[in-house]
């Protein structure tokens, strides 16, 4: 699978790209299912009820590592492929992967952020792979971007507890990005985004891969705190080591 030229041109100028049914109905049921029966596993482990842990546990990271359903996700072919053209790669890197819920009626709005900010990684080169879960929409929390955004170029990390980006009149060009269950949402590193409470009463899930470029280097200057970090094996500008930071599909074979 690749994106016409329309839908490319409107990520390089956006920052972001919607590409509707990447994943078909019978793997997102899967992933949904290895998902709930994850939760249901840690939650005993925890020693509480399930709707007690989903209310306080809303991010889960690297599932790859815990269940081969999201493992095999890493290798779908049309991921790899829109990303390898995105980022303008012939191979391409997991960074990390992770799973955001918000549950219904008990979530939070995420504030306006970037994203690179917060990555050990030497140059902005990557982007997320958003895949719908559930179906979203305005009222369960769709993300918003700020077109074009990211190309005023990196801007300091925002504090997640207290930022109030202001846009200004700016604000009123934000896109929602609502999503059926199987889309996946591609947006740069620095693109600009937030997402509102889910006010719904069903669930909006979304399985992310932070995908880079495979000439990205690790950087622990650029983000010292990253929980990845003990995951590497190699020196400060080193490209990152493969077996926690595996290269993506069909790139593999020319690596």
């Amino acid at each position: 699978m690749k994106l016409d030229a329309g839908r490319v041109a409107s990520f390089r100028e956006n920052g972001f790209v919607h590409v509707p049914g990447v994943v078909d109905a019978e793997t997102v049921a899967g992933l949904r299912a290895a998902h709930d029966g994850l939760v249901d596993r840690w939650a005993a482990e925890c020693e509480v009820d399930r709707a007690t842990y989903v209310r306080v546990v809303s991010q889960w990271t690297s599932l790859h590592e815990q269940h081969p359903r999201f493992r095999a996700q890493l290798d779908h072919p049309a991921v790899g492929a829109i990303a390898r053209q995105l980022l303008g790669a012939s191979a391409v890197q997991l960074f990390h992967d992770h799973l955001i819920s918000k549950p219904p009626r008990v979530s939070g709005t995420i504030p306006w952020h970037q994203d690179y900010p917060f990555w050990p990684v030497d140059a902005p080169r990557a982007l997320s792979c958003w895949l719908a879960l559930d179906d979203c929409d305005d009222d369960s929390g769709a993300m918003r971007f700020m077109p074009g955004a990211h190309l005023d170029g990196e801007q300091p990390p925002v504090d997640f507890l207290r930022a109030t980006w202001d846009w200004g009149d700016r604000i009123h060009a934000a896109v929602p990005t609502r999503a059926k269950a199987g889309d996946c949402i591609f947006h740069s590193c620095l693109s600009w985004h937030t997402s509102p409470p889910n006010t719904s009463d069903h669930h909006r899930r979304a399985f992310i891969m932070i995908i880079m470029h495979a000439d990205c280097r690790w950087d622990p200057e650029h983000c010292d705190w990253h929980p990845m970090n003990d995951c590497v094996t190699v020196q400060p500008g080193e490209h990152f080591n493969r077996d926690r930071f595996p290269i993506l599909g069909a790139g593999a074979a020319a690596c």
